[in-house]
């Protein structure tokens, strides 16, 4: 046991460190505690040698470890936590996705409160952090929460990831045009420009795996957490169905059927044929990976949506159109359809009505509809 003032059993339980073997354990528990010392002794204002009250000092690492964990449980198991990792907590706090045990997104306050804990760790460590996200203890501005597709945008959104990617015929190109499209080639499937061969073109235009994606989250509004851990044999294609085991779905213990439109079902064929192709597939039993072989987050989600909109021409116009937008899309129209938060629950695997009603939003025909009225 470690001997320095602040030592972190006195914040940090036993059963919280389960996830780590007893070496990790050691480590990652020895650093808290030198965590907790700084923060007792000169936390505060490090220039003038001002720390923390007891308290303060064991809400600190508290919140500092419920981020670390929070990462063990979405990334990986680790015991040095980096900028980029802090980066991950920060946008996770942001779209809601790393949120209280019940289910319910922290406040703007708490979250405020989990950026200045990670300050103090990177502080701790000589480290500089700027976390892309800021929070106030005021209440959350309308603007910064999501915002949903229109009915328009969805389907163009589908259309666009049939074309998204695609490169000219190898056949109509001059040897000029082959040798610079060679490069882009070699870069979008991670190999040396000079393996790049005719067939690789095909590979290129007849890619599934962006339909695939945006086709099954637009009818399901899939959390980014759960993209990134979603299995192969979930998929039982003579059903057009995936099955999410009980305990395997964010926010949600219970077991969850999630049927697919034929559309749905026919690109998830599609891309599953060729993913048992792929190398970087292999030994891997993650539906969908990133090009660099890394399950999908909320921060690469929310890039591909981005360059998406570019290539469909869709503009935010003051919206905050993010991954959780398809939530939020469905959310407002299947309300508008159904006028029932019961639904809306069941289709978004919410655990209550008062959470399903936060993703209905007016609906965009409707309030043009108001506009005309006056």
């Amino acid at each position: 046991m470690s001997s320095n003032p602040g030592d972190q059993s006195e914040v940090i339980s036993s059963e919280q460190l389960s996830l780590l073997n007893n070496r990790q354990s050691e480590i990652y528990s020895a650093k808290l505690a030198r965590f907790a010392n700084y923060l007792q002794k000169e936390g505060k204002n490090p220039k003038k040698k001002v720390g923390y009250a007891d308290t303060a000092v064991e809400k600190r690492v508290y919140r500092v470890h419920r981020a670390v964990k929070w990462f063990w449980n979405q990334h990986e198991i680790k015991t040095e936590i980096t900028t980029d990792d802090a980066d991950k907590v920060n946008r996770a706090l942001e779209v809601d996705e790393f949120c209280k045990g019940n289910g319910e997104p922290y406040a703007e306050g708490s979250k405020r409160k989990f950026n200045d804990a990670l300050r103090n760790w990177f502080e701790f460590q000589n480290v500089d952090w700027t976390p892309e996200y800021e929070f106030s203890d005021a209440e959350a501005k309308k603007e910064n929460k999501p915002d949903p597709f229109t009915r328009p945008e969805l389907k163009q959104l589908w259309e666009t990831s049939l074309t998204y990617k695609s490169i000219p015929s190898y056949n109509n190109l001059t040897p000029d045009e082959r040798d610079r499209w060679k490069a882009h080639i070699a870069q979008e499937l991670g190999k040396p420009k000079e393996t790049v061969v005719p067939d690789d073109w095909d590979r290129i235009n007849n890619d599934w795996h962006i339909p695939s994606l945006i086709r099954t989250a637009r009818s399901h509004g899939w959390r980014p957490d759960l993209v990134g851990r979603m299995k192969v044999q979930w998929y039982e294609p003579s059903e057009k169905t995936i099955y999410i085991p009980e305990g395997e779905a964010p926010k949600n213990d219970t077991h969850w059927r999630a049927d697919l439109t034929d559309e749905g079902a026919l690109a998830l064929d599609k891309w599953l044929d060729q993913r048992e192709l792929m190398e970087l597939y292999d030994g891997r039993d993650v539906i969908w990976l990133t090009r660099k072989g890394n399950p999908y987050s909320s921060g690469t989600l929310n890039d591909l949506l981005r360059n998406l909109m570019d290539e469909a021409g869709i503009k935010s116009q003051g919206r905050n159109l993010v991954w959780y937008s398809f939530r939020h899309s469905i959310g407002t129209y299947v309300f508008a359809e159904t006028k029932s938060l019961k639904v809306v629950a069941d289709q978004l695997r919410q655990k209550s009505r008062a959470s399903a009603e936060k993703y209905v939003h007016p609906l965009p025909e409707v309030k043009r509809e108001a506009a005309n009225i006056m």
